[in-house]
């Protein structure tokens, strides 16, 4: 039973990470072709220019982030 729940978490985490990766995609594609920014894109879009980063790296690392401090807030209360 413990190996089925490792394997159901090794396969959320991929699917999410493979998600955080096509979104990035996504966004930096809209950008890239002068649609906008959206709000939640700003952060980023800013560090990428500031710093000289790569916009879709930048973009990832800061969706993992948000990931991280959501699962740092939301504690251990969930157990789905």
């Amino acid at each position: 039973m413990e190996n089925s729940k490792n394997n159901c978490w090794f396969y959320r985490i991929l699917i999410y990470s493979i998600g955080l990766v096509v979104l990035s995609i996504g966004i930096t594609l809209n950008t890239k072709s002068g649609l906008g920014v959206s709000p939640i894109i700003s952060i980023p879009f800013s560090i990428s220019s500031i710093f000289n980063l790569n916009f879709a790296t930048m973009t990832f690392v800061v969706y993992t982030m948000f990931v991280i401090i959501q699962f740092i807030i939301k504690g251990k209360t969930d157990n789905g």
